[in-house]
């Protein structure tokens, strides 16, 4: 017989995603039971009252002993299934064969499915995965069925050892499925719950909230005292976790505050912007969180209510009716968490402006501080410049003075020679070697002018044979046009520093 809770019986592309993730889902360890399941009994006390009372957790480990634990549960009001991991992000303590028998003995909706799928093997959190409330009413032969499941958040501190800037929290989720079935005549109704990955403590909150259950007329209603129950454990965290990141925010907003811009008592820096992104991130999945849990917790509100109507014929003496007063308290402070968490964003988002605005003014500060730097730098350098033209003139008349007195200079040297004298009768005498003054200046100027020639040339050779040497570097063999490229580009330096032919002189250099 086919199972009726498969997906792929009226999704198929739920059933891909469960087929492709079954093994990142499901995993039975030998040292943890698969399935827990707990009945609730009611019973009648001495005095004509009634009370509730939950037995002691079964352990399932196969089909043989589900199909033992269903026979053993039909004078239950209600049956509790738990299926547990050992850690967040890590697969559900459960087989998936075991799993697919448990939907198919208590005729699970597909729905379910989407609520099992946030389970499991994990990289990352994505708060827009999550499904929302869904419910289902049917008949099952004679039997009027109500079927609801919900995936509920919770947050709870890690107690892991945290670094500077860590979340101490983490935020966990629990996968509810309730299935209502009532006799033709709603006299009698029962209640089967199944609980994926529930906190450490709800057992306990369950237990004593059924205790706490007496009523004297004989009519009671523990359906949805589990709903209360799940959800009162869910919101408990919620507050300390807002008071944390307002802390947070806090910090970061005064450092911004008490700094003094313009001086060195400038407290943040761009660490502080992005730590305020990575808050706002935070709130903004905690906004999400919230949102869909009080639209869950009003939605549970109405299914109460209508299990109330259906069941209790005198709605004065119903228990359930407390458990609806209860449920509107929640959806008030669910929206309430709501409210604070935009007033939290709101502040986080100002605070991480004023940083935008802080952090651009000073960089702005140091930019026109380095401007001005400049602007002295360059007058300085104009002053320099300025005072190397007034060398440069001054050097020049120096220049021209000694050119006015040079030919005087040159007659007055060749009359102060030995080949000009003065006789006895005051006439000048030039001897007759003067020509010894003229075949060696002559010479010695030629070779002087020679020198110079010669130590021209071959400077310029010099960087000619450099500058072939730099273009005949033989690229690899697949880098021929980036070598073509490299050889025009050095050309054009070549002619434009006049390493050849002066500054103006276009040089060709040639490469084999």
């Amino acid at each position: 017989m086919e199972h009726l809770s498969m997906p792929s019986q009226l999704d198929h592309y739920l059933a891909k995603r469960v087929e492709s993730k079954a093994t990142s889902l499901f995993q039975a360890r030998n040292d943890r039971p698969q399935l827990e399941v707990s009945y609730i009994y009611r019973s009648a006390d001495s005095d004509n009252s009634w009370s509730l009372g939950i037995s002691p957790a079964v352990y399932i480990n196969s089909a043989a002993e589900l199909e033992k634990a269903q026979s053993a549960s039909s004078n239950a009001c209600a049956e509790i299934y738990t299926i547990r991991h050992q850690r967040s992000w890590t697969t559900l303590n459960i087989s998936h064969k075991l799993f697919q028998e448990l939907l198919h003995t208590h005729r699970v909706f597909h729905h379910f499915w989407r609520s099992i799928l946030t389970f499991g093997l994990r990289g990352e959190e994505n708060e827009y995965g999550f499904p929302a409330f869904r419910a289902k009413r049917s008949r099952s032969g004679r039997e009027k069925v109500d079927e609801i499941t919900y995936v509920i958040r919770r947050v709870e501190r890690n107690n892991r050892p945290v670094k500077n800037g860590e979340c101490p929290w983490s935020i966990r989720q629990t996968g509810i499925y309730h299935r209502l079935a009532y006799d033709p005549d709603r006299s009698r109704h029962k209640s089967t719950f199944i609980l994926v990955a529930p906190s450490s403590i709800v057992d306990d909150e369950i237990t004593k909230s059924l205790a706490q259950h007496h009523c004297a007329e004989g009519v009671m209603n523990p359906a949805f005292a589990v709903h209360e129950r799940l959800v009162f454990d869910s919101l408990r965290g919620w507050m300390d976790y807002m008071v944390w990141l307002e802390s947070e925010v806090k910090q970061d907003s005064n450092r911004v505050i008490v700094s003094k811009m313009g001086t060195p008592e400038i407290h943040f820096n761009a660490n502080d912007r992005q730590r305020l992104k990575q808050l706002e991130d935070y709130i903004t999945d905690m906004m999400v969180i919230l949102q869909t849990m009080a639209d869950t917790i009003a939605r549970i509100r109405t299914s109460c209510q209508r299990h109330c109507q259906m069941s209790c014929r005198d709605g004065g003496s119903c228990s359930c009716s407390y458990t609806i007063d209860e449920f509107e308290e929640y959806a008030t402070e669910a929206q309430l968490y709501l409210n604070r968490a935009k007033v939290l964003k709101a502040r986080v988002k100002s605070t991480a402006q004023l940083l935008s605005d802080l952090l651009g003014y000073e960089e702005s500060r140091n930019l026109k501080q380095l401007a001005q730097a400049s602007h002295d730098e360059s007058h300085y350098l104009m002053e320099l410049q300025k005072k190397s033209v007034q060398d440069a003139a001054a050097v020049k008349m120096l220049t021209i003075i000694g050119l006015v007195f040079l030919p005087s200079t040159i007659v007055a040297n060749f009359f102060s020679t030995e080949f000009v004298k003065v006789n006895d009768q005051g006439r000048l005498h030039v001897s007759r070697e003067v020509w010894i003054m003229a075949v060696v200046a002559v010479p010695l100027t030629a070779i002087t002018i020679f020198f110079w020639w010669l130590l021209l040339r071959l400077s310029r050779a010099g960087k000619a044979q450099w500058l072939r040497n730099l273009l005949h570097t033989k690229a690899p063999d697949d880098d021929e046009e980036k070598g073509e490229i490299r050889y025009h580009h050095v050309k054009g330096k070549v002619a434009s520093f006049g390493i050849f032919g002066g500054p103006t002189t276009p040089v060709e250099v040639k490469t084999e």
